[in-house]
């Protein structure tokens, strides 16, 4: 195995310097100017295949990485700080008014701005995206893009073109969090499309031909190989530096590594434990940040009968140590996550706490909900990449009495085949979180597939007010101390299985300049350079 391993590494560094041309190593890369600079390529090794260029389908943060340069949402977040929550600004929209009661939002918009196909950007353009996942009498109506938009849409109760320049939502209840929902992503991307590429491309075209008005437009992609975007020439907004962008998908977490040490790849995410102090010592950048709203988690799968039982998926929370996941297999550059509520949520709560590491209480709590050690066994899903996290749950739910299989696959399949459960499948991993606090709801109904219909949940009322409050409540003031409670309330329930978040993610050639890791799962490449 471990040559084969050094094989696929080579074949990997191979396959990358013959198609982006040959590097300098890492230790010996120049230094980016202080001075920024026009021009050049940067090529972003991502640890994951994307998923599609279609901002209202599209899932996964590695996806969102790319789509939001290409598509604009209304407002934008100002990502220039390591440190922080971002602070709205401007995007699409120029301004905007918030209703005292926080339901109604009414934007005005940027004028000039044209999609890259040529076609402009107003009020009608935005009211065909809002009607493809709203309005089912629409034409262009979109069942898939309906079902994933619901996470932040469901509650609209209108949209409302005031004139060809201003566009007003309204809520049935109050929203606090839209603002801030809107430029985060990963899933239900409010990013911005041109209407008559949908138009000429479909429904399903559109993924391969995606059109915004972003500081980058699409230029092709080799599915398993690459993306590429190059510079908007006619970008209303602030030019950006680089030429071109290239994104590579590598899966295995060692070829990433040789890939950015051989000078291939200039910026890689999902960076191994066992590599950040190596890649340090050799020059890379491989920034800290401890605030991100990023969290590693698992989903229960409720047609298992197992999993049905509350005090189960309790044991599975108390048998698992996830101080010693974070300290020893992710070498202290991860955190033990014990709420939903990640570190980089305006919510976040330090004290917060579902239920503690008790393998003793864990077996109890078994025995209880009627079962002998062996007696449950079911399947953990995962992606390649989370597969030590996986094996390391898988024997510490062993020491408890349970027995789980692991299966691991690539991004796209594991996308897949977790959309797809099967009724012995117990866990599924999952990578998301926000930054803003309604995040509780919105992992809530997703973990419980409220947007699917809700086939299954235990979840008790006390938890369904408690969320429902915080979610509908107009008051700035209340609406952290609102919000700890509703996840605290829910963690009760052992809804979902909250794991850690990383605080080293991204590693950095020292030829990038300009690159800020900024309180967010996400980064802006607008003002990022590269040496000669």
């Amino acid at each position: 195995m471990a040559s084969f391993k050094r094989l696929t590494v080579i074949a990997v560094t191979a396959s990358l310097l013959a198609a982006c041309g040959s590097g300098s190593s890492g230790g010996s890369a120049a230094a980016a100017d202080s001075t920024p600079r026009d021009g050049g390529t940067l090529i972003v090794g991502q640890y994951q295949e994307v998923t599609q260029f279609d901002p209202n389908r599209q899932y996964s943060w590695e996806t969102w990485r790319i789509d939001r340069n290409i598509y604009e949402t209304l407002v934008n977040e100002d990502l220039t700080s390591p440190t922080g929550v971002p602070k709205i600004v401007p995007g699409l929209a120029t301004s905007w008014t918030v209703s005292p009661d926080a339901t109604t939002y009414t934007f005005t918009l940027r004028q000039g701005v044209k999609f890259t196909d040529g076609t402009p950007f107003d009020a009608a353009a935005v009211q065909f995206n809002v009607r493809r996942f709203t309005d089912p009498a629409f034409e262009y109506y979109d069942k898939v893009s309906a079902a994933t938009m619901s996470l932040v849409y469901a509650d609209l109760k209108s949209f409302d073109v005031v004139d060809a320049n201003t566009v007003k939502y309204t809520f049935k209840h109050p929203f606090l969090d839209y603002l801030r929902q809107i430029p985060n992503s990963g899933n239900a991307a409010s990013g911005i499309f041109s209407p008559e590429a949908l138009k000429k491309y479909g429904q399903d075209g559109l993924a391969d031909h995606p059109t915004g008005t972003g500081p980058f437009t699409f230029q092709e992609r080799v599915r398993g190989d690459h993306t590429t975007l190059v510079r908007n020439t006619d970008y209303w907004g602030q030019r950006p530096h680089l030429d071109k962008v290239i994104f590579k998908p590598i899966g295995d977490d060692q070829s990433r590594v040789a890939a950015l040490r051989s000078g291939a790849v200039d910026l890689i995410s999902r960076v191994p434990p066992d590599s950040v102090a190596s890649l340090e010592k050799a020059g890379y950048a491989v920034p800290e940040n401890k605030n991100v709203p990023q969290i590693i988690y698992y989903n229960f799968n409720y047609t298992n009968k197992y999993l049905q039982n509350k005090k189960v998926r309790q044991a599975i929370i108390q048998a698992v140590d996830r101080k010693t996941l974070a300290e020893k297999i992710y070498k202290g550059y991860a955190e033990a996550a014990t709420s939903i509520i990640n570190q980089g949520n305006e919510a976040y709560d330090a004290s917060a706490v579902d239920y503690p590491y008790d393998p003793e209480a864990a077996k109890k709590l078994i025995a209880e909900a009627g079962y002998q050690p062996g007696q449950i066994s079911f399947t953990i899903l995962s992606d390649t990449t989370g597969q030590p996290t996986a094996e390391y749950i898988q024997q510490q739910l062993k020491a408890v009495g349970i027995e789980a299989s692991v299966q691991s696959f690539e991004w796209i399949t594991y996308g897949t085949r977790s959309a797809n459960l099967k009724p012995e499948d117990g866990l599924n991993l999952g990578e998301w979180g926000y930054v803003a606090p309604n995040w509780v709801k919105i992992s809530h109904n997703y973990s419980v597939g409220i947007r699917d219909g809700d086939k299954y949940s235990d979840t008790s009322a006390d938890t369904l007010k408690a969320i429902d409050t915080a979610a509908y409540n107009p008051d700035p003031a209340k609406s952290t101390e609102l919000w700890q409670a509703a996840a605290q309330t829910w963690a009760t329930d052992a809804t979902v299985f909250p794991l850690l978040s990383f605080n080293r993610y991204y590693a950095v050639s020292e030829r990038v300049g300009g690159f800020v890791w900024p309180q967010q799962d996400h980064y802006d490449l607008a003002q990022v350079w590269v040496a000669d």
